[in-house]
């Protein structure tokens, strides 16, 4: 995962994308979020529409995040795999992967039981250990998409000289194929096929973004809703589970626009705009270290659980949470890049340097 893509490029900052890096982002926590609460309390109609307001977001969170990823890489992909910043992200990516997958399962293996960390937590330390070793190839933890990136910066720098449409055919055949892959809920190798069009509509339309949908924000938010509208509609009115899944990709991407039609217009209100897109410059930390603390909130409930007995506290629950998550994260970060232990935030400065 280059820091361009979740950490932020200092150099040429671009609000609307931060902003819309940092919704997608937050969705993802407060999913999480939604899901551990589900786990510690007991069920009320609160956590049911919760639960159904993040199944709702899935059309927006992923597919926003992974076409801006990929925006943000465009010209480095563009250029070709000869290109020494192509070679520096993928390295990265895979190099923050493997450092956190490795945390991760210390942690799991230090508090036995874990809901987020998968296999890595679900056995002897010697089937972590296993569990590692095969998450180093095919990805089963919320970091899938730290690996996505370097596997998909790879596949589109090493295809830069292929037709843009040729590849974006066979990946949305990818796409459809990865709903019918086996797996156990926890095979997030198949996100990484799911989502990796998206990624390249990112790298291919990223001048397009830029230039029509950022710059005429009313006509293409009209468009992107209406797609998104039309085609959920066609998806919904069927009974085949097939035609959704063909349909989730026109359908998704309307929803990526729709994101960034909400990014342009939030980045305009006083304030909230503001932090946002200081939230966005800081997705790294908040995506990596918001597992590993809902662990602990999960594991250790005694003493935040009775505040959730006030219907008003407990409504607002995955809201707070998240919000507490993303503070603490942003800390933790802010504290460990001003100490040697950065390397789990960066590559070495030994290779850097290379």
């Amino acid at each position: 995962m280059s820091t361009e893509v979740l950490h932020g490029d200092v150099r040429a900052r671009v609000p609307w994308i931060d902003t819309a890096r940092a919704l997608c982002v937050l969705a993802v926590v407060v999913m999480h979020t939604t899901i551990s609460l589900l786990v510690v309390v007991e069920h009320t109609q609160v956590d049911v529409a919760w639960r159904q307001i993040v199944d709702a977001m899935t059309p927006f969170r992923m597919p926003a995040l992974s076409l801006l990823s990929g925006m943000l890489l465009a010209r480095r992909i563009r250029a070709g795999w000869s290109d020494r910043s192509v070679r520096a992200s993928v390295a990265l990516s895979y190099w923050l992967y493997v450092v956190w997958l490795l945390i991760f399962l210390l942690i799991a293996v230090g508090i036995g039981w874990s809901m987020w960390l998968g296999p890595l937590g679900a056995g002897t330390p010697y089937q972590g250990a296993q569990a590692f070793v095969d998450q180093l190839i095919l990805p089963k933890s919320v970091l899938w998409y730290v690996m996505a990136l370097a596997i998909w910066t790879v596949v589109l720098a090493a295809m830069h000289k292929v037709s843009p449409a040729a590849v974006l055919i066979v990946l949305g055949t990818l796409s459809v194929v990865s709903f019918y892959l086996p797996g156990d809920g926890s095979d997030q190798y198949r996100n990484v096929l799911r989502y990796f069009v998206f990624f390249a509509v990112g790298v291919y339309a990223a001048g397009l973004i830029r230039e029509h949908v950022a710059k005429r924000p009313w006509a293409s938010g009209g468009v992107a809703v209406g797609a998104f509208v039309l085609v959920a509609a066609i998806a919904n009115f069927g009974m085949d589970d097939n035609v959704d899944h063909v349909l989730t990709i026109p359908r998704d991407i309307a929803g990526a626009v729709i994101v960034i039609i909400g990014a342009l217009a939030l980045t305009k209100v006083p304030g909230l705009g503001g932090v946002l897109a200081w939230a966005g410059r800081r997705t790294l930390p908040i995506y990596v270290m918001h597992v590993p603390l809902l662990e602990l909130l999960t594991m250790f409930p005694t003493w935040w659980l009775g505040a959730l007995d006030s219907e008003i506290v407990h409504a607002l629950a995955p809201v707070v949470i998240t919000l507490a998550i993303t503070a603490a994260s942003v800390g933790i970060h802010a504290l460990v890049v001003r100490t040697p232990a950065r390397v789990v935030f960066t590559l070495p400065e030994a290779w850097r340097r290379r």
